[in-house]
């Protein structure tokens, strides 16, 4: 494909293409655009969660956040507001703003795009390798202390609570 003007060039991801991680509570995440395709400007992952999979109130300090619901039960509590999506919806989240979320149907399908990009390095590198089935490796179980702390290894900014 031709490049752009500043010699990114154009990228395209179809269903079930990208970088598939086995997440939480067996939700599969997938990296659709990472910020070095888009030169730092956005990255997007894509969940296919399952009911209960969550996110603990946290605040990103650098980037903006943006969730396209494509369907299912998605509880969202941004600042002091709880509300519930069903079907499809879109949240636009400017940094700085205490968020979480929780699946409450079955499944649900959202979209994750943050710019600047980067922050989906979180899910690709905390995430588990797909084949293992729904569950973590042997030995290890998946908890928030451990994506707080690939949060912090990383470096991604994120204060975790109020």
């Amino acid at each position: 494909m031709t490049a752009g003007l500043d010699g990114r060039s154009p990228v395209i991801r179809r269903d079930g293409e990208g970088i598939s991680r086995l997440w939480g509570k067996g939700s599969v995440v997938t990296t659709k655009l990472s910020a070095e395709e888009t030169g730092g400007t956005l990255g997007i992952t894509h969940f296919s969660a399952v009911m209960g999979e969550r996110a603990p109130r946290h605040t990103h300090t650098l980037e903006d956040e943006i969730f396209i619901i494509e369907g299912g039960e998605v509880l969202l509590t941004v600042g002091d507001s709880t509300e519930i999506v069903k079907g499809a919806g879109v949240l636009f989240l400017p940094r700085g703003i205490p968020h979480s979320y929780l699946v409450e149907s079955e499944t649900a399908r959202f979209y994750v795009i943050t710019t600047p990009g980067g922050f989906e390095r979180f899910f690709s590198e905390a995430g588990y390798p797909t084949g293992l089935g729904n569950s973590a490796p042997v030995g290890e179980s998946w908890s928030v202390d451990r994506t707080m702390e690939f949060a912090e290894n990383l470096g991604l900014g994120m204060i975790w609570g109020d």
